[in-house]
């Protein structure tokens, strides 16, 4: 169990401060040799259980579609996965091609810095810190054992282990969103995101960002939203497991690869409501912000460049799938949207 699709598959490219592995999340366990599906990294749900779950999400099957507005332009989605893994950034030479070609790259947000103040501003941070604020993590309901992985995060990134007292929600939330597994490569190799980026700037391809790259961190330090703030830093926590496998994270790429999103939904549904044991309540919650509300303003900010044909957007793939997913929102705003399969992916 352990570190699982979030890291992977929602949308933040967010860096943390000084990069340093926990201890268990050592090479062994991050770099996998071969993706694989191990049906002992699904515990306690089945392989059955999980397979029969993903019938129910909506394109829950499929990386890349083709998009066709009403009026004949034509451009494309692709569903990303937020890692540095070798077998992640190994894209299809289809999607390539894609990029080369793309009159505008659409990306959940822009991470190069627009401006020399942008670029100094990063190192203040001063609305990280609670500054005097007291209401201590530690006193509200974030779950025990969570706050204990997340203390050993903050400390193996040099923050500490006294990180959640000091740091706002939305501070504390920037530190978790990164992959410990990319700490190794950091500052080295993009994560997909990045990569599909460089290849865009390579070629020529301006960028568009769908959102501002502050937006989570705003949302839960915003008065009112401490609630969703707990739920938020209980399901980040979460992937933080130290019981990680190699072969957890196998099975993650290897659905990826074989485009099987929504077994990764519901692979994702099954670890945090056994973890937490709300029977999936609080990774609903939150899902409700970072997926169906994100996945309205991605269309929308999207509708008028794909309305011109020739933007390829790239967001996290969990995004795509789902009845209130970007393919079905599409759909519903006149597009016909299509799967491109690709080699590795299953059928259906």
């Amino acid at each position: 169990m352990g570190l699982r699709r979030v890291f992977f598959a929602l949308t933040t490219l967010m860096m943390a401060g000084p990069v340093s592995a926990q201890a268990w999340a050592t090479r062994a366990v991050c770099e996998v040799p071969e993706p694989g599906i191990f049906e002992a990294a699904f515990a306690p749900a089945t392989a059955e259980e999980l397979v029969e779950a993903a019938r129910a999400i909506p394109n829950g099957v499929g990386r890349f579609w083709r998009l066709v507005s009403p009026e004949g332009a034509v451009s494309h989605l692709w569903g990303t996965m937020h890692s540095a893994d070798r077998h992640v950034l190994d894209l299809p030479d289809l999607l390539e091609q894609r990029i080369a070609e793309a009159r505008l790259l659409a990306l959940e947000i822009d991470p190069i810095l627009p401006t020399r103040a942008a670029f100094e501003a990063q190192f203040e941070r001063g609305d990280w810190f609670r500054n005097g604020q007291h209401d201590p993590l530690s006193e509200t309901a974030i779950n025990p054992r969570v706050l204990d992985w997340i203390r050993l995060r903050t400390e193996g990134l040099g923050w500490g282990a006294d990180a959640p007292e000091r740091l706002t929600p939305g501070g504390l939330a920037e530190l978790l969103l990164s992959d410990p597994c990319n700490d190794f490569s950091g500052g080295v190799l993009p994560v997909q995101d990045g990569r599909i980026q460089m290849l865009a700037m390579i070629a020529g391809v301006p960028v568009k960002p769908l959102e501002d790259p502050d937006r989570i961190r705003l949302r839960l330090d915003a008065p009112g939203n401490e609630d969703f703030a707990v739920d938020f830093l209980n399901i980040y926590g979460g992937y933080l497991n130290p019981e990680t496998t190699s072969q957890d994270r196998a099975t993650n790429i290897a659905l990826y690869i074989q485009g099987r999103i929504g077994m990764m939904l519901a692979w994702d549904h099954a670890y945090m409501a056994d973890l937490l044991g709300d029977q999936g309540a609080a990774l609903a919650r939150v899902n409700r912000y970072l997926l169906d509300d994100r996945n309205r303003q991605f269309v929308d900010r999207s509708l008028e460049e794909l309305s011109q044909g020739g933007v390829l957007i790239a967001v996290g793939s969990f995004h795509l799938p789902g009845e209130a997913g970007m393919i079905a929102l599409l759909r519903e705003a006149g597009y016909s949207v299509t799967r491109i399969p690709l080699p590795g992916e299953v059928r259906k």
